[in-house]
Protein backbone atom coordinates (compact mmCIF):
# COMPACT_ATOMS: atom_id res chain seq x y z
CA UNK A 1 0.00 0.00 0.00
CA UNK A 2 2.87 2.46 0.73
CA UNK A 3 4.05 1.63 -3.08
CA UNK A 4 0.55 2.81 -4.47
CA UNK A 5 0.76 5.79 -1.88
CA UNK A 6 4.27 6.94 -3.03
CA UNK A 7 2.75 6.80 -7.09
CA UNK A 8 0.12 8.96 -5.96
CA UNK A 9 2.30 11.99 -4.58
CA UNK A 10 4.67 11.11 -7.26
CA UNK A 11 2.26 12.12 -9.93
CA UNK A 12 1.19 14.48 -8.66
CA UNK A 13 4.27 16.15 -7.91
CA UNK A 14 5.17 16.00 -11.24
CA UNK A 15 1.55 17.20 -12.89
CA UNK A 16 2.11 20.63 -10.20
CA UNK A 17 5.77 20.55 -11.77
CA UNK A 18 4.28 20.64 -15.37
CA UNK A 19 1.82 22.71 -14.32
CA UNK A 20 4.08 24.95 -13.27
CA UNK A 21 6.35 24.35 -16.03
CA UNK A 22 9.20 23.92 -13.49
CA UNK A 23 10.50 21.67 -16.09
CA UNK A 24 11.38 24.19 -17.97
CA UNK A 25 15.08 25.12 -18.51
CA UNK A 26 14.04 29.01 -19.05
CA UNK A 27 11.52 29.12 -16.38
CA UNK A 28 13.99 28.03 -13.91
CA UNK A 29 16.89 30.34 -15.58
CA UNK A 30 13.92 33.17 -14.66
CA UNK A 31 13.70 31.83 -10.94
CA UNK A 32 17.29 32.07 -10.29
CA UNK A 33 17.27 35.46 -12.31
CA UNK A 34 14.74 36.56 -9.56
CA UNK A 35 12.13 37.65 -12.52
CA UNK A 36 9.47 34.65 -11.75
CA UNK A 37 9.16 33.24 -8.56
CA UNK A 38 6.69 30.72 -9.52
CA UNK A 39 9.19 27.66 -8.51
CA UNK A 40 10.84 29.17 -5.76
CA UNK A 41 7.14 29.59 -4.56
CA UNK A 42 5.73 26.32 -4.97
CA UNK A 43 9.18 24.63 -3.43
CA UNK A 44 8.15 26.61 -0.28
CA UNK A 45 4.37 25.52 -0.61
CA UNK A 46 4.99 22.37 -1.04
CA UNK A 47 8.17 22.38 1.87
CA UNK A 48 5.17 24.76 4.43
CA UNK A 49 2.61 22.53 3.57
CA UNK A 50 4.27 18.84 3.43
CA UNK A 51 5.57 19.57 7.37
CA UNK A 52 2.61 20.70 8.52
CA UNK A 53 0.92 17.82 7.36
CA UNK A 54 3.34 15.62 8.42
CA UNK A 55 4.10 17.16 11.95
CA UNK A 56 0.33 16.71 12.09
CA UNK A 57 0.29 13.13 11.47
CA UNK A 58 2.90 12.52 13.74
CA UNK A 59 0.59 13.39 16.44
CA UNK A 60 -2.35 10.78 15.57
CA UNK A 61 0.06 8.12 14.49
CA UNK A 62 3.29 8.57 15.83
CA UNK A 63 4.89 5.18 15.20
CA UNK A 64 3.70 5.96 11.22
CA UNK A 65 6.56 8.65 10.65
CA UNK A 66 10.53 8.16 11.14
CA UNK A 67 12.30 11.19 11.51
CA UNK A 68 15.54 10.35 11.67
CA UNK A 69 17.75 12.93 12.23
CA UNK A 70 21.24 13.16 10.56
CA UNK A 71 23.75 15.31 11.46
CA UNK A 72 24.94 18.84 10.47
CA UNK A 73 27.58 18.84 8.43
CA UNK A 74 28.30 22.54 7.97
CA UNK A 75 31.30 22.07 5.62
CA UNK A 76 29.72 18.99 3.28
CA UNK A 77 26.22 21.23 3.38
CA UNK A 78 27.95 24.13 1.86
CA UNK A 79 29.94 22.33 -0.63
CA UNK A 80 27.01 19.60 -1.55
CA UNK A 81 24.79 23.05 -2.19
CA UNK A 82 27.24 24.77 -4.46
CA UNK A 83 27.79 21.81 -6.27
CA UNK A 84 24.27 21.18 -6.81
CA UNK A 85 23.49 24.81 -7.11
CA UNK A 86 26.16 24.56 -10.01
CA UNK A 87 24.79 22.13 -12.00
CA UNK A 88 20.73 23.51 -11.48
CA UNK A 89 22.15 26.76 -12.90
CA UNK A 90 23.77 25.12 -15.65
CA UNK A 91 21.66 22.49 -16.67
CA UNK A 92 17.90 24.30 -15.51
CA UNK A 93 17.01 21.11 -14.24
CA UNK A 94 17.21 19.36 -10.48
CA UNK A 95 16.22 15.62 -10.00
CA UNK A 96 12.74 16.06 -10.09
CA UNK A 97 12.50 18.35 -13.15
CA UNK A 98 14.33 16.15 -14.87
CA UNK A 99 12.16 13.70 -14.49
CA UNK A 100 9.24 15.78 -15.78
CA UNK A 101 11.02 17.28 -18.84
CA UNK A 102 12.33 13.64 -19.81
CA UNK A 103 8.59 12.30 -19.25
CA UNK A 104 8.25 15.73 -21.27
CA UNK A 105 10.49 14.42 -24.43
CA UNK A 106 12.86 17.02 -23.47
CA UNK A 107 16.24 15.75 -24.62
CA UNK A 108 18.41 18.45 -22.52
CA UNK A 109 16.63 16.67 -19.55
CA UNK A 110 18.18 13.29 -20.45
CA UNK A 111 21.94 14.96 -20.42
CA UNK A 112 20.82 16.42 -17.10
CA UNK A 113 19.81 12.90 -15.87
CA UNK A 114 23.16 11.70 -17.06
CA UNK A 115 25.62 14.64 -15.50
CA UNK A 116 23.88 13.88 -12.53
CA UNK A 117 24.27 9.86 -12.65
CA UNK A 118 28.22 10.82 -13.54
CA UNK A 119 28.53 13.04 -10.47
CA UNK A 120 26.95 10.75 -8.30
CA UNK A 121 29.65 7.86 -9.54
CA UNK A 122 32.20 10.79 -8.82
CA UNK A 123 31.21 11.40 -5.38
CA UNK A 124 31.12 7.88 -4.81
CA UNK A 125 34.63 7.20 -5.87
CA UNK A 126 36.30 9.95 -4.22
CA UNK A 127 34.45 10.04 -1.20
CA UNK A 128 36.48 8.61 1.01
CA UNK A 129 40.00 10.35 0.29
CA UNK A 130 38.57 13.22 -0.37
CA UNK A 131 35.35 14.32 1.08
CA UNK A 132 35.27 12.09 4.14
CA UNK A 133 37.98 13.96 5.76
CA UNK A 134 35.64 17.04 5.49
CA UNK A 135 33.06 15.70 7.26
CA UNK A 136 34.05 16.59 10.99
CA UNK A 137 34.76 19.62 10.08
CA UNK A 138 32.23 21.82 11.73
CA UNK A 139 30.16 19.27 12.94
CA UNK A 140 27.27 20.17 14.63
CA UNK A 141 25.79 16.72 15.25
CA UNK A 142 22.02 16.22 14.85
CA UNK A 143 20.58 19.22 15.71
CA UNK A 144 17.10 20.98 14.89
CA UNK A 145 15.31 24.18 14.88
CA UNK A 146 13.62 22.70 17.81
CA UNK A 147 16.68 21.76 19.50
CA UNK A 148 18.45 24.99 19.37
CA UNK A 149 15.21 26.79 19.74
CA UNK A 150 13.83 24.60 23.04
CA UNK A 151 10.64 24.50 22.00
CA UNK A 152 8.36 21.66 21.09
CA UNK A 153 8.59 20.85 17.68
CA UNK A 154 5.20 20.30 16.55
CA UNK A 155 3.66 23.52 17.29
CA UNK A 156 7.35 25.13 15.67
CA UNK A 157 6.45 23.17 12.62
CA UNK A 158 3.13 24.97 12.07
CA UNK A 159 4.41 28.54 13.23
CA UNK A 160 7.34 27.84 10.52
CA UNK A 161 4.84 26.52 7.60
CA UNK A 162 2.08 29.30 8.77
CA UNK A 163 5.00 32.18 7.67
CA UNK A 164 5.98 30.18 4.60
CA UNK A 165 2.69 30.27 3.60
CA UNK A 166 2.69 34.09 4.71
CA UNK A 167 5.40 34.55 2.80
CA UNK A 168 4.48 32.83 -0.26
CA UNK A 169 1.32 34.95 -0.36
CA UNK A 170 3.11 37.98 0.14
CA UNK A 171 5.79 37.80 -2.46
CA UNK A 172 5.16 38.58 -5.89
CA UNK A 173 5.29 35.84 -8.76
CA UNK A 174 6.10 38.06 -11.60
CA UNK A 175 8.90 40.43 -10.85
CA UNK A 176 9.54 43.43 -12.92
CA UNK A 177 12.74 44.44 -14.65
CA UNK A 178 13.49 48.03 -14.04
CA UNK A 179 14.38 49.99 -17.43
CA UNK A 180 17.67 50.88 -18.27
CA UNK A 181 17.22 54.21 -18.29
CA UNK A 182 15.19 54.48 -14.95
Amino acid sequence: MKNVYAIFIGVAMGLLIQRIRASSPAMIAANLRLENLSVIKFMAMTIAVGMMLLYALSLVIPEALNFSIKPTYVVGVLLGGLVFGVGFALSGYCPGTCAVGIGEGRRDAVFALLGGVAGALVFTLVYTTLIEPLLPVMDLGKITLADALNVPIVPLAMVVGVLFIALITWLPTEVRKQDAAG
